[in-house]
């Protein structure tokens, strides 16, 4: 054998896979399996704080398909195999002892660690393999002296599970995958089998990493193919090229006519590696060892020698030291009348250490009367911070019943409008029944039966009529009636379109035609447009009547004035309504509201009537930016542990150069007598009282205000 001993450590440090797939012991199995495919890797090392935890190889995917263990939600660190035989780099030798404790110790994985036991690679029978020489591999002959013949085997319709479970049992790396037809049989005569294909561990941790069921898998279906097989009389150098330039780990051997008689693998490559070679190694790093020696040797006689010149220095040192004694005492002399000035110095410092305590007891003493001052102002201030406290609240207060002043005319406006419907339509009401009441028995006495349920139809159509169409509708409506009317030849076709229209008749006529064609057709539609006005006037009532009691309970919402000083739980979007509905008479003038809110707002603890101050100064704001036209955008929502609210208008927008201005107290752009100057400064306050803040952004023909509340402000 031609390699000397730095040679062969110099083929250890090659075959050594420096990077290996390393994770931590945390990382679920499916990630690890996933990883392993992903690098192509046959194992990974499981490492936490620079320690080499344990290992988890192909094998183990093996094991864990065959055993059906669920995969989800279990730890590498479960699964992972531990008490690993390991080997430290610098006790490892050369690469015939690593292949020497592969053989006894049966393994197919050895981390080299370093000296705290951290990994700093792996060998396996692949690294090996690829750092010997061909000469090496061409001394060990043929494939048939060195392959095994107890192949595990499974035909093609197995499925992928029973050839986990075969590998898993018979501690297999792979399983060859041969013909079915006739494999029961040839099993049961001992009879050759015809192999097709193969599967392997590797194939394995693949195809679990996929997440599919390998128990509705054929074999066929996952097996490596066609087959790159073997002759009997192939040499082991060919087998090796073979393996390395398919990059596979394995070969099936047959015969010449192509029938299985056993399979090669890397392990058994090296392991066919003739031990004269090894022992020739030995002799040589006996002959090695021999050198050294004679070199130690010759390393001896020069310490000799060196000893001889140590002994020289000694007696030179010895001098030395009987003129250091005497310069010892020549010094101690000095320290004497050096600790002398010493004790001198401390009794000075002692006195001084006395002069600076009488100096802290005054310094205290005059602490103390400082901390009395200072407790009587805080007190002062303390009186101070309540007055305008109290001062800030009557602020917000009169600037809350300022706003109500002007809003009171569009106020009294929106209550007066539908008082007065009221008032309409109660008076239609009394008319009709004042000129009717007596009149009706007569009028259904000289109804026919079918005339009657003419009438009733009618009525139930007045009933069943909702004010749902806009000015337009109903004039498009008019005028398919009229059409009906003329085709069928009806006189005065335009007034009695428009009294079906009224009555709530939408659609076709045709079930009325016979009515609407008989002499005394005027009078029953007639009662029936006077009992359909009675309908649309109740309706009126109930509607006037509910916009004036929400105009009633805002008034009431918005003027309520809590000095309890406690936060109450309260919705957002409820504050912002009551406020739009006083500004209703303002904004129907001419200003579109959007509105997106959240639909699963939260409740906030807060002070609701100060935030109806805010919204009110805010929307107020906006409406005169855009001179109460344009489109006014309110936005509320939570993100994360805060509530948004923004309120966009598209007036003209702040410019820039008073942006930072807007929040100082009295600051105003309006002419004399217009604006207080304190809106804004009062949102600020009361935003900052809520823990929150506001944020501004404004650009040509736009404005966005948006507050941010927390959620859970103290």
């Amino acid at each position: 054998m031609s390699q000397n001993l730095s040679d062969t450590q110099s083929l250890l440090e090659r075959a050594i896979d420096r990077n290996p797939l390393l994770i931590a012991p945390g990382v679920p199995v499916t990630e690890a399996i996933a990883a392993m495919s992903y690098s192509r890797a046959s194992y990974t090392l499981i490492v936490e704080k620079n320690k080499l935890m344990g290992i988890f190889t192909e094998r183990d995917v093996v094991k864990l398909t065959a055993s059906k263990t669920p995969l989800e939600g279990v730890a590498i660190s479960q699964v992972m195999t531990q008490n690993l035989i390991t080997i430290a780099f610098l006790e490892a030798g050369d690469i015939y002892s690593v292949l020497a404790l592969f053989r006894s110790s049966k393994i197919r994985h050895l981390p080299i660690v370093d000296e705290q036991g951290y990994p700093i690679g792996v060998v396996t029978p692949d690294s090996l393999r690829q750092v010997l020489k061909p000469t090496d591999l061409l001394q060990m002959g043929r494939v048939g002296e060195i392959m095994t013949t107890a192949v595990i085997t499974a035909p093609a319709n197995a499925s992928v599970f029973e050839v986990a479970q075969q590998m898993a049992t018979n501690r297999k790396s792979c399983v060859v995958i041969c013909q079915s037809c006739g494999y029961s049989e040839a099993i049961a005569n001992g009879k050759p089998l015809k192999p097709i294909g193969i599967i392997t561990e590797k194939d394995l941790v693949k195809f679990t990493a996929t997440g599919l069921d390998i128990a509705q898998i054929p074999a066929e279906k996952l097996m490596s193919s066609p087959l790159l097989p073997v002759q009997l009389n192939t040499n082991l150098w060919q087998t090796h090229e073979m393996m390395q330039k398919h990059e596979i780990r394995r070969l099936v051997v047959v015969d010449t006519d192509g029938y299985l008689v056993g399979i090669v693998t890397q392990s058994t490559l090296l392991y066919a590696i003739d031990p004269i070679e090894m022992y020739a190694t030995v002799e040589i790093l006996q002959q090695t060892i021999a050198e050294k020696t004679q070199e130690l040797r010759t390393v001896n006689e020069k310490m000799q020698q060196e000893a001889t010149q140590r002994q020289q220095a000694e007696e030179k040192l010895r001098q030395l030291n009987e003129s250091l004694e005497e310069q010892i005492k020549h010094q101690t002399l000095e320290l004497r009348q050096a600790n002398a000035q010493l004790k001198q110095e401390i009794c000075d410092r002692t006195e001084a250490e006395a002069e600076v305590r009488r100096l802290n007891a005054e310094l205290e003493q005059r602490v103390q009367e400082r901390t009395a001052q200072l407790a009587a102002s805080n007190q002062e201030l303390a009186l101070v911070l309540t007055n305008l406290q109290t001062a800030q609240q009557e602020l917000i207060h009169s600037e809350k019943m300022a706003a109500l002043g002007q809003l009171i005319a569009g106020v009294a406006h929106e209550i007066n409008t539908p008082l007065a419907a009221i008032r309409s339509s109660v008076q239609n009401i009394l008319e009709f029944f004042t000129e009717n009441l007596e009149r009706l028995p007569r009028f259904f006495q000289e109804l026919s039966l079918e005339r009657q349920q003419y009438f009733f139809t009618l009525l139930q159509k007045s009933t069943q009529q909702a004010d749902t169409l806009s000015s337009k509708e109903k004039r498009q409506l008019k005028k398919s009636l009229q059409r009906q009317l003329e085709s069928q030849e009806i006189a005065e076709a335009d007034s009695l379109a428009c009294t079906l229209a009224d009555i709530g008749v939408g659609g076709e006529i045709e079930p009325f035609l016979p009515l609407l064609k008989a002499a005394d057709s005027q009078t029953i539609l007639q009662a029936a447009y006077q009992f359909a006005t009675v309908q649309k006037s109740t309706r009126t009532i109930a509607t006037a009547t509910e916009r004036a009691a929400k105009i009633v309970f805002a008034l009431k919402s918005y003027g309520r004035y809590d000095n309890s000083g406690k936060k109450v739980s309260a919705n957002i979007a409820e504050g912002i309504e009551t406020v739009l509905t006083l500004y209703h008479y303002q904004i129907k003038q001419g200003v579109e509201v959007v509105r997106s809110y959240d639909p699963n707002l939260p409740y906030i603890l807060c002070y609701p009537d100060e935030l109806n101050q805010v919204w009110t100064n805010l929307l107020y704001n906006a409406l005169q930016a855009m001179n109460y036209r344009g489109t006014l955008h309110i936005e509320v929502k939570q993100q994360e542990q805060s509530l948004l609210v923004s309120i966009i208008d598209t007036g003209k927008g702040i410019p820039p150069e008073i942006m930072p201005r807007i929040f100082e107290p009295f600051f105003t752009t309006k002419a004399p007598g217009e604006g207080s100057g304190l809106g804004l400064d009062i949102v600020k306050k009361i935003i900052d009282k809520h823990q929150g803040e506001i944020q501004v952004e404004s650009w040509s023909g736009k404005t966005r205000f948006t507050v941010v509340l927390p959620l859970n402000s103290n």
